[in-house]
């Protein structure tokens, strides 16, 4: 597993998309770009196991990779998508193993790195705050139509 060679500002145009990070400022960002690291994995590689230890944020920048839970292909991800945002956070073991599906190409932020960042800086912390409530109300909405949903199938008022 080499790290490739990349254009000047591919890491962080990369990043600059995921919901999480998209509400940092620039020079956040860069810092965030600077202290990724990019993988390489060939396919069927295990990206990351489920019930590892979190270790940080994975994002896809070329290829596919199944997420599966108990055996069973639960999701694919794909260029632009991330796996993991949550566990820069939390501290809980994996919920799922990440498996490459092709050449896979991924960018690393680890936890640690994530942490250091937050308190190096207080306002990043309050401006993920504030996007993570909005993710939350997002979910709730969605959750709410979902129910009503099944309660419509079902007959129920």
């Amino acid at each position: 597993m080499s790290t490739p060679d990349l254009p000047d500002g591919y890491v962080r145009t990369q990043i600059q998309g995921i919901d999480l990070l998209r509400v940092l400022d620039d020079s956040v960002l860069d810092d965030v770009a600077g202290r990724v690291v990019v993988r390489d994995h060939e396919p069927g590689d295990v990206v990351v196991a489920e019930g590892d230890a979190p270790a940080g944020l994975f994002v896809v920048f070329r290829g596919t990779a199944s997420v599966e839970r108990d055996d069973h292909t639960i999701a694919e991800v794909g260029p632009g998508e991330h796996i993991g945002e949550i566990a820069l956070l939390d501290g809980q073991p994996r919920m799922a193993t990440v498996r490459a599906g092709d050449d896979l190409r991924t960018g690393f932020l680890s936890s640690d790195d994530f942490l250091d960042l937050l308190e190096a800086d207080p306002s990043v912390s309050l401006e993920l705050l504030l996007a993570l409530a909005a993710r939350f109300r997002l979910l709730e909405e969605q959750l709410a139509a979902a129910e009503a949903e099944l309660r419509a199938l079902r007959g129920e008022a």
